[in-house]
């Protein structure tokens, strides 16, 4: 490509336009807004997913009440409702405790781990 004359004429006959003063702050204001997006957007489809699945845990313990047990949700002023345990809603409050222990144990250790591996990864 050296020894065509022609080719390297051509080329250096196109002058590239000159970048403002500025440029380079005004990228990395761009870079730093899409950042920015990026983590707004993550942290509010996290939080859409916390509420979507804590509806989903309340819903299911309505429905476990409403099956299981003999409870009647008609609450009135004086008195509150019966709640009467039988030996098969006995074991399924026993199982349904050990697996709310075990999430919260298991949440617990991801936030431990997380915040020590975002302490390292900073440093």
């Amino acid at each position: 490509m050296n020894n065509d004359k022609a080719i390297i004429k051509a080329l250096q006959s196109t002058e590239s336009p000159r970048l403002s003063a500025d440029f380079n702050s005004r990228m990395m204001a761009e870079v730093y807004r899409a950042v920015e997006r990026k983590k707004k957007r993550a942290y509010i489809l996290s939080l859409c997913l916390v509420s979507g699945v804590s509806l989903a845990l309340i819903g299911m313990a309505v429905y476990v009440f409403y099956t299981y047990f003999s409870f009647d949700l008609s609450i009135q002023l004086p008195r509150f409702p019966k709640m009467e345990f039988s030996a098969e809603s006995k074991s399924i409050s026993g199982f349904s405790i050990y697996i709310a222990a075990l999430s919260l144990i298991l949440i617990g250790l991801d936030h431990y781990l997380r915040h020590k591996w975002m302490m390292r990864k900073n440093k």
